[in-house]
Protein backbone atom coordinates (compact mmCIF):
# COMPACT_ATOMS: atom_id res chain seq x y z
CA UNK A 1 0.00 0.00 0.00
CA UNK A 2 2.80 2.37 0.91
CA UNK A 3 4.60 1.53 -2.33
CA UNK A 4 1.45 2.24 -4.33
CA UNK A 5 0.97 5.55 -2.54
CA UNK A 6 4.59 6.50 -3.15
CA UNK A 7 4.19 5.67 -6.85
CA UNK A 8 1.03 7.80 -7.12
CA UNK A 9 2.72 10.71 -5.37
CA UNK A 10 5.75 10.39 -7.64
CA UNK A 11 3.56 10.44 -10.75
CA UNK A 12 1.62 13.45 -9.42
CA UNK A 13 4.87 15.26 -8.67
CA UNK A 14 6.16 14.52 -12.17
CA UNK A 15 2.94 15.86 -13.70
CA UNK A 16 3.10 19.01 -11.59
CA UNK A 17 6.76 19.50 -12.48
CA UNK A 18 6.04 19.06 -16.18
CA UNK A 19 3.15 21.50 -15.92
CA UNK A 20 5.27 24.05 -14.10
CA UNK A 21 8.00 23.63 -16.71
CA UNK A 22 5.48 24.18 -19.50
CA UNK A 23 4.12 27.33 -17.82
CA UNK A 24 7.65 28.67 -17.33
CA UNK A 25 8.40 27.99 -21.00
CA UNK A 26 5.27 29.81 -22.16
CA UNK A 27 6.01 32.79 -19.94
CA UNK A 28 9.57 33.02 -21.23
CA UNK A 29 8.79 32.37 -24.91
CA UNK A 30 5.21 33.54 -25.59
CA UNK A 31 5.91 34.37 -29.24
CA UNK A 32 7.26 30.89 -29.90
CA UNK A 33 3.85 29.55 -28.90
CA UNK A 34 1.97 32.19 -30.92
CA UNK A 35 4.09 31.51 -34.00
CA UNK A 36 3.39 27.80 -33.60
CA UNK A 37 -0.34 28.56 -33.47
CA UNK A 38 -0.08 30.67 -36.64
CA UNK A 39 1.60 27.67 -38.28
CA UNK A 40 -1.12 25.31 -37.04
CA UNK A 41 1.15 23.07 -34.95
CA UNK A 42 1.56 22.10 -31.30
CA UNK A 43 4.43 23.17 -29.07
CA UNK A 44 5.86 19.67 -29.29
CA UNK A 45 5.83 19.84 -33.09
CA UNK A 46 7.23 23.37 -32.98
CA UNK A 47 10.21 22.33 -30.87
CA UNK A 48 10.81 19.41 -33.19
CA UNK A 49 10.70 21.71 -36.24
CA UNK A 50 12.62 24.72 -34.89
CA UNK A 51 14.45 23.47 -31.80
CA UNK A 52 14.43 25.15 -28.42
CA UNK A 53 14.02 28.92 -28.78
CA UNK A 54 16.42 31.52 -27.46
CA UNK A 55 15.98 35.25 -27.00
CA UNK A 56 17.04 36.05 -30.56
CA UNK A 57 14.57 33.64 -32.16
CA UNK A 58 11.85 34.75 -29.74
CA UNK A 59 12.25 38.37 -30.93
CA UNK A 60 12.28 37.28 -34.58
CA UNK A 61 9.11 35.25 -34.12
CA UNK A 62 7.54 38.14 -32.23
CA UNK A 63 8.22 40.46 -35.17
CA UNK A 64 6.46 38.22 -37.66
CA UNK A 65 3.58 37.40 -35.28
CA UNK A 66 2.82 41.07 -34.62
CA UNK A 67 3.29 41.98 -38.30
CA UNK A 68 0.73 39.34 -39.31
CA UNK A 69 -1.69 41.06 -36.92
CA UNK A 70 -0.62 44.50 -38.25
CA UNK A 71 0.34 45.68 -34.77
CA UNK A 72 3.00 48.07 -36.03
CA UNK A 73 3.70 49.74 -32.69
CA UNK A 74 4.50 46.33 -31.23
CA UNK A 75 6.69 45.54 -34.26
CA UNK A 76 8.66 48.76 -33.74
CA UNK A 77 9.13 48.00 -30.04
CA UNK A 78 10.40 44.49 -30.78
CA UNK A 79 12.73 45.75 -33.52
CA UNK A 80 14.47 47.85 -30.87
CA UNK A 81 15.45 44.57 -29.15
CA UNK A 82 16.85 42.96 -32.30
CA UNK A 83 20.60 42.50 -32.75
CA UNK A 84 21.41 43.27 -36.35
CA UNK A 85 19.49 40.60 -38.22
CA UNK A 86 17.94 40.88 -41.67
CA UNK A 87 14.55 39.92 -40.25
CA UNK A 88 14.82 42.65 -37.62
CA UNK A 89 15.75 45.29 -40.20
CA UNK A 90 13.03 44.11 -42.59
CA UNK A 91 10.30 44.59 -39.99
CA UNK A 92 11.86 47.78 -38.61
CA UNK A 93 11.65 49.27 -42.11
CA UNK A 94 8.12 47.97 -42.69
CA UNK A 95 6.85 49.39 -39.39
CA UNK A 96 8.38 52.80 -40.22
CA UNK A 97 6.94 52.68 -43.73
CA UNK A 98 3.45 52.25 -42.28
CA UNK A 99 4.11 55.41 -40.27
CA UNK A 100 5.44 57.34 -43.26
CA UNK A 101 8.95 57.40 -41.75
CA UNK A 102 10.87 54.89 -43.86
CA UNK A 103 13.39 57.32 -45.34
CA UNK A 104 13.77 59.57 -42.31
CA UNK A 105 14.65 56.65 -40.02
CA UNK A 106 16.35 54.31 -42.48
CA UNK A 107 19.94 54.88 -41.39
CA UNK A 108 19.17 55.07 -37.68
CA UNK A 109 19.31 51.27 -37.80
CA UNK A 110 21.45 48.46 -39.18
CA UNK A 111 20.86 48.14 -42.94
CA UNK A 112 22.18 45.05 -44.78
CA UNK A 113 21.77 46.86 -48.09
CA UNK A 114 18.57 46.00 -50.01
CA UNK A 115 18.02 42.79 -48.03
CA UNK A 116 16.66 44.94 -45.23
CA UNK A 117 13.84 46.06 -47.53
CA UNK A 118 13.02 42.83 -49.35
CA UNK A 119 13.90 39.39 -48.03
CA UNK A 120 15.33 37.17 -50.77
CA UNK A 121 13.27 34.15 -51.79
CA UNK A 122 15.42 31.47 -53.36
CA UNK A 123 17.22 28.21 -52.86
CA UNK A 124 19.39 29.69 -50.08
CA UNK A 125 16.47 31.24 -48.19
CA UNK A 126 15.30 29.70 -44.94
CA UNK A 127 11.64 28.68 -44.53
CA UNK A 128 11.32 31.41 -41.90
CA UNK A 129 12.54 34.09 -44.34
CA UNK A 130 10.17 32.85 -47.02
CA UNK A 131 7.27 32.94 -44.57
CA UNK A 132 8.00 36.62 -43.85
CA UNK A 133 8.87 37.80 -47.36
CA UNK A 134 5.33 38.50 -48.55
CA UNK A 135 4.43 40.97 -45.80
CA UNK A 136 6.06 43.89 -47.59
CA UNK A 137 4.43 43.05 -50.93
CA UNK A 138 1.00 42.89 -49.33
CA UNK A 139 1.60 46.33 -47.81
CA UNK A 140 2.84 47.76 -51.12
CA UNK A 141 -0.12 46.40 -53.12
CA UNK A 142 1.38 43.58 -55.19
CA UNK A 143 -1.03 40.74 -54.40
CA UNK A 144 0.64 38.33 -56.83
CA UNK A 145 3.94 38.52 -54.99
CA UNK A 146 2.19 38.39 -51.62
CA UNK A 147 0.19 35.33 -52.68
CA UNK A 148 3.30 33.61 -54.03
CA UNK A 149 5.16 34.04 -50.75
CA UNK A 150 2.15 32.89 -48.71
CA UNK A 151 1.94 29.72 -50.79
CA UNK A 152 5.66 29.09 -50.43
CA UNK A 153 5.47 29.82 -46.70
CA UNK A 154 2.68 27.29 -46.31
CA UNK A 155 4.54 24.74 -48.42
CA UNK A 156 7.63 24.97 -46.20
CA UNK A 157 5.76 25.26 -42.89
CA UNK A 158 5.93 22.17 -40.62
CA UNK A 159 2.28 21.19 -41.15
CA UNK A 160 1.99 22.63 -44.70
CA UNK A 161 -0.93 24.74 -43.48
CA UNK A 162 -1.59 27.33 -40.78
CA UNK A 163 -3.93 30.28 -40.18
CA UNK A 164 -1.17 32.78 -40.95
CA UNK A 165 -0.93 31.66 -44.59
CA UNK A 166 -4.63 30.90 -45.07
CA UNK A 167 -5.53 34.40 -43.89
CA UNK A 168 -3.11 35.99 -46.35
CA UNK A 169 -4.28 33.78 -49.23
CA UNK A 170 -7.92 34.61 -48.48
CA UNK A 171 -7.30 38.34 -48.26
CA UNK A 172 -5.10 38.65 -51.35
CA UNK A 173 -7.89 37.04 -53.39
CA UNK A 174 -10.53 39.25 -51.78
CA UNK A 175 -8.50 42.29 -52.79
CA UNK A 176 -8.15 41.11 -56.40
CA UNK A 177 -11.85 40.17 -56.52
CA UNK A 178 -11.34 36.44 -56.97
CA UNK A 179 -14.07 35.49 -54.51
CA UNK A 180 -14.13 31.85 -55.62
CA UNK A 181 -10.50 31.37 -54.66
CA UNK A 182 -10.95 33.38 -51.46
CA UNK A 183 -13.95 31.28 -50.40
CA UNK A 184 -11.81 28.12 -50.51
CA UNK A 185 -9.52 29.49 -47.81
CA UNK A 186 -12.33 31.12 -45.85
CA UNK A 187 -14.18 27.78 -45.65
CA UNK A 188 -11.14 26.19 -44.04
CA UNK A 189 -10.86 29.04 -41.54
CA UNK A 190 -14.59 28.90 -40.77
CA UNK A 191 -14.01 25.31 -39.61
CA UNK A 192 -11.20 26.45 -37.32
CA UNK A 193 -12.75 27.66 -34.03
CA UNK A 194 -10.06 30.22 -33.29
CA UNK A 195 -10.33 31.70 -36.81
CA UNK A 196 -14.11 31.51 -37.33
CA UNK A 197 -14.86 35.11 -36.33
CA UNK A 198 -12.09 36.48 -38.56
CA UNK A 199 -13.33 34.47 -41.54
CA UNK A 200 -17.01 35.36 -41.00
CA UNK A 201 -16.18 39.07 -41.07
CA UNK A 202 -14.52 38.60 -44.46
CA UNK A 203 -17.33 36.81 -46.22
CA UNK A 204 -18.24 39.29 -49.02
CA UNK A 205 -21.88 39.57 -47.90
CA UNK A 206 -20.81 40.34 -44.32
CA UNK A 207 -18.30 43.13 -44.91
CA UNK A 208 -18.51 46.01 -42.47
CA UNK A 209 -18.08 49.57 -43.81
CA UNK A 210 -14.60 49.61 -42.24
CA UNK A 211 -13.52 46.41 -43.95
CA UNK A 212 -15.03 47.48 -47.26
CA UNK A 213 -12.95 50.67 -47.01
CA UNK A 214 -9.84 48.60 -46.28
CA UNK A 215 -10.41 46.49 -49.39
CA UNK A 216 -10.97 49.67 -51.39
CA UNK A 217 -7.67 51.13 -50.22
CA UNK A 218 -5.86 47.92 -51.12
CA UNK A 219 -7.47 47.75 -54.55
CA UNK A 220 -6.33 51.29 -55.28
CA UNK A 221 -2.73 50.04 -54.96
CA UNK A 222 -3.06 47.16 -57.42
CA UNK A 223 -0.85 47.29 -60.54
CA UNK A 224 -2.75 48.09 -63.71
CA UNK A 225 -0.12 46.64 -66.04
CA UNK A 226 0.27 42.90 -66.56
CA UNK A 227 4.00 42.65 -67.23
CA UNK A 228 6.09 39.50 -67.19
CA UNK A 229 9.03 40.04 -64.86
CA UNK A 230 11.52 38.08 -62.83
CA UNK A 231 11.06 37.72 -59.10
CA UNK A 232 14.30 39.63 -58.52
CA UNK A 233 13.34 42.69 -60.60
CA UNK A 234 12.38 44.70 -57.54
CA UNK A 235 12.80 48.17 -59.04
CA UNK A 236 10.68 47.26 -62.08
CA UNK A 237 7.88 45.91 -59.86
CA UNK A 238 7.90 49.06 -57.74
CA UNK A 239 7.85 51.30 -60.81
CA UNK A 240 4.84 49.36 -62.16
CA UNK A 241 3.04 49.94 -58.86
CA UNK A 242 3.85 53.65 -59.04
CA UNK A 243 2.78 53.92 -62.67
CA UNK A 244 -0.59 52.44 -61.67
CA UNK A 245 -0.99 54.65 -58.62
CA UNK A 246 1.36 57.67 -58.35
CA UNK A 247 -0.04 58.33 -54.86
CA UNK A 248 1.37 55.05 -53.51
CA UNK A 249 3.76 56.81 -51.13
CA UNK A 250 5.02 53.58 -49.61
CA UNK A 251 6.01 52.17 -53.00
CA UNK A 252 7.77 55.44 -53.86
CA UNK A 253 9.81 55.50 -50.66
CA UNK A 254 10.68 51.81 -50.99
CA UNK A 255 11.89 52.41 -54.54
CA UNK A 256 14.00 55.42 -53.58
CA UNK A 257 15.45 53.68 -50.53
CA UNK A 258 16.21 50.62 -52.65
CA UNK A 259 18.09 52.84 -55.11
CA UNK A 260 20.07 54.36 -52.26
CA UNK A 261 20.88 51.13 -50.41
CA UNK A 262 22.22 49.66 -53.66
CA UNK A 263 24.15 52.92 -54.18
CA UNK A 264 22.53 53.41 -57.59
CA UNK A 265 22.45 57.22 -57.62
CA UNK A 266 21.60 57.45 -61.33
CA UNK A 267 18.46 55.38 -60.73
CA UNK A 268 17.66 57.43 -57.64
CA UNK A 269 17.79 60.73 -59.50
CA UNK A 270 15.62 59.30 -62.29
CA UNK A 271 13.04 58.05 -59.76
CA UNK A 272 13.13 61.07 -57.43
CA UNK A 273 10.64 63.90 -57.63
CA UNK A 274 11.23 66.33 -54.74
CA UNK A 275 7.65 67.60 -55.01
CA UNK A 276 6.19 64.14 -54.24
CA UNK A 277 8.23 63.10 -51.21
CA UNK A 278 10.83 64.65 -48.95
CA UNK A 279 13.46 63.51 -46.47
CA UNK A 280 16.85 64.59 -45.21
CA UNK A 281 18.07 61.23 -46.60
CA UNK A 282 17.10 62.25 -50.13
CA UNK A 283 18.75 65.64 -49.72
CA UNK A 284 21.97 63.97 -48.60
CA UNK A 285 21.96 61.66 -51.62
CA UNK A 286 21.29 64.53 -54.01
CA UNK A 287 24.26 66.46 -52.62
CA UNK A 288 26.59 63.57 -53.49
CA UNK A 289 25.14 63.42 -57.00
CA UNK A 290 25.26 67.17 -57.60
CA UNK A 291 28.82 67.41 -56.29
CA UNK A 292 29.91 64.64 -58.67
CA UNK A 293 28.10 66.22 -61.65
CA UNK A 294 29.13 69.82 -61.01
CA UNK A 295 25.60 70.88 -60.15
CA UNK A 296 26.18 72.61 -56.81
CA UNK A 297 24.26 75.79 -57.57
CA UNK A 298 21.31 77.69 -56.18
CA UNK A 299 18.92 76.59 -58.93
CA UNK A 300 19.46 72.90 -58.17
CA UNK A 301 19.33 73.51 -54.43
CA UNK A 302 15.97 75.21 -54.82
CA UNK A 303 14.61 72.51 -57.16
CA UNK A 304 15.61 69.67 -54.83
CA UNK A 305 14.66 71.58 -51.67
CA UNK A 306 18.13 71.22 -50.18
CA UNK A 307 18.37 73.04 -46.87
CA UNK A 308 21.24 75.30 -45.90
CA UNK A 309 21.87 73.08 -42.87
CA UNK A 310 22.36 69.96 -44.98
CA UNK A 311 24.56 71.86 -47.44
CA UNK A 312 26.80 73.08 -44.60
CA UNK A 313 26.95 69.63 -43.00
CA UNK A 314 27.92 68.10 -46.34
CA UNK A 315 30.77 70.60 -46.67
CA UNK A 316 31.94 69.67 -43.17
CA UNK A 317 31.81 65.97 -44.04
CA UNK A 318 33.83 66.50 -47.24
CA UNK A 319 36.38 68.68 -45.47
CA UNK A 320 37.05 66.08 -42.75
CA UNK A 321 37.00 63.24 -45.29
CA UNK A 322 39.67 64.94 -47.42
CA UNK A 323 41.72 66.05 -44.43
CA UNK A 324 41.90 62.50 -43.05
CA UNK A 325 42.59 60.85 -46.37
CA UNK A 326 39.25 59.05 -46.56
CA UNK A 327 39.39 57.71 -43.01
CA UNK A 328 36.10 57.23 -41.16
CA UNK A 329 37.66 57.69 -37.71
CA UNK A 330 36.62 61.31 -37.16
CA UNK A 331 33.34 61.07 -39.08
CA UNK A 332 31.50 58.31 -37.22
CA UNK A 333 30.21 60.22 -34.23
CA UNK A 334 28.67 63.15 -36.11
CA UNK A 335 27.92 61.63 -39.51
CA UNK A 336 27.50 57.91 -38.81
CA UNK A 337 23.75 58.00 -39.55
CA UNK A 338 23.98 60.01 -42.76
CA UNK A 339 23.77 58.73 -46.32
CA UNK A 340 27.22 60.20 -46.98
CA UNK A 341 28.71 57.85 -44.38
CA UNK A 342 26.78 54.86 -45.77
CA UNK A 343 27.71 55.66 -49.37
CA UNK A 344 31.43 55.96 -48.77
CA UNK A 345 32.01 53.39 -46.04
CA UNK A 346 29.34 50.65 -46.08
CA UNK A 347 30.79 47.46 -47.56
CA UNK A 348 28.70 44.58 -48.84
CA UNK A 349 29.43 41.20 -47.23
CA UNK A 350 28.82 38.73 -50.05
CA UNK A 351 28.68 35.84 -47.57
Amino acid sequence: MNKKRILILAIAAAVLLAGASQVAFLLRYPYFRKYAVQNGISLREARKAWGHPDQLSEVAMGLTVEAALENWDAVAALAAEDRKSEIGTYYYNLANAHRGQLADRLLDYYQPFERGLFLPVGERSTPFQIACAGDVWFALGDMSMAERDAMLGMLFSPAHTGPRYLRRLAETNLVTGDYEAASKYLRILLNTPAERAWAQERLPDAWSPEYRARIGRKRALLPRLDVVHGMDQTQLILRILLHSNPDNRMALDYLLCYDLLTKDLDAFVADYDPDRTASHLYEEAMLIFLAAKGGMDGENFAHYHISERNFNRFNDFVRIYKRDGGSLQNLTEEFGKTYWYFYYFAKRNEN
